[in-house]
């Protein structure tokens, strides 16, 4: 009877683990970081720091700020919120200089990995002027921009971005990197420019247009439905090592 009664408590043991185990991804740990600040004036953003998730948007009559928060998933949520003080929180700031809004993401790099096990996740929303500049310089960063901006420029070793809207200019580069970019509208005045030793590109315009693009890979696959039109804008220039490239 003893015996059975063990048996019986280590498999209802394992049982609640797995149930544990499966629900993990559920714990989260929110923790406001910044904001929100008052971006009324402000043209440029500039980021720069540790890997991060942001959205940028110019669209809508929306109060334009920025907020910056952290979110811990999984395992380190329950471990880091319970045994230290600091979290996500001490990772990343915003400070604004006149016209220019600066977010610090930080380094979490951390001693033997330990911030990458309690999984932290600094994300960035922030609403701008339309026509505002935004750069970004990361080590990793998913990255949406939708609305009108002039000129962005991104470089990120492992990076995901997406533009929804338009740009003037547009300057993507990563080691690793995916692209999607859309524009709406056409002012025949637009250059591109995405390169990465990795790259997967997608650049569509919702309005018929001229083009010209030129393509400079050791390994390629280009599909393109407009005609390469020399001189003519938008211009596109996509570099790397191995690109895959679709141009509607």
């Amino acid at each position: 009877m003893r015996k059975r009664t063990i048996i019986l408590s280590i498999l209802g043991g394992l049982f609640a683990l797995a149930l544990i185990d499966g629900s993990v991804q559920m714990i989260r740990a929110d923790e406001a970081i910044s904001g929100p600040i008052d971006l009324a004036g402000i043209t440029r953003l500039e980021v720069t720091g540790a890997a991060s998730d942001i959205s940028i948007s110019t669209r809508g009559t929306d109060k334009r700020e920025a907020v910056l928060s952290g979110t811990r998933h999984g395992w380190g949520a329950l471990f880091r919120s319970a045994w230290f003080a600091s979290g996500c929180a001490s990772q990343g700031r915003m400070m604004r200089d006149g016209t220019v809004l600066t977010v610090d993401m930080g380094d979490r790099g951390g001693f033997f990995g330990w911030h990458d096990w309690d999984d932290c996740t600094l994300t960035l929303n922030a609403t701008l002027a339309p026509e505002a500049a935004v750069s970004i310089t990361q080590n990793a960063a998913r990255m949406r921009l939708d609305g009108d901006f002039s000129d962005v420029d991104v470089t990120s070793d492992a990076g995901d971005f997406a533009l929804a809207g338009h740009a003037t200019r547009v300057a993507v580069e990563g080691a690793a990197l995916r692209a999607r970019l859309t524009f709406d509208r056409v002012m025949n005045n637009e250059a591109v420019l995405v390169s990465g030793a990795m790259l997967d590109a997608s650049i569509r315009f919702l309005v018929p247009t001229a083009i010209s693009y030129g393509i400079d890979a050791v390994a390629s696959y280009v599909d393109s439905a407009l005609v390469n039109t020399p001189g003519a804008r938008p211009s596109i220039t996509i570099r790397g090592e191995m690109v895959h490239a679709t141009i509607r």
